[in-house]
């Protein structure tokens, strides 16, 4: 039987892990720029979040203010007098 204590991987070094780590922050980094900012605030410095759609065009935009009630069609009989 093998010992589980032998099959052990070593930890990486202290060079390795800091290079996972940056390279995490500036993954992170990349991902908040480019994509939850413009998505949650219409922060868009690079212009990516208007590209993809994530921010609204200025026509979108007006649109959006623009209250235009949906067609609802009117039940039958309705313009018949109630006696």
């Amino acid at each position: 039987m093998i010992d589980p204590a032998n099959r052990r991987q070593p930890l990486p070094s202290s060079r390795k892990l800091a290079g996972s780590v940056a390279l995490a922050a500036a993954s992170a980094a990349v991902i908040l720029i480019l994509l939850v900012l413009p998505a949650e605030y219409e922060i868009d410095k690079t212009g990516f979040g208007r590209l993809i759609g994530l921010v609204p065009t200025d026509e979108e935009r007006a649109r959006a203010f623009v209250f235009d009630p949906p067609m609802i069609p009117a039940p039958p009989g309705h313009g018949r007098p109630i006696r």
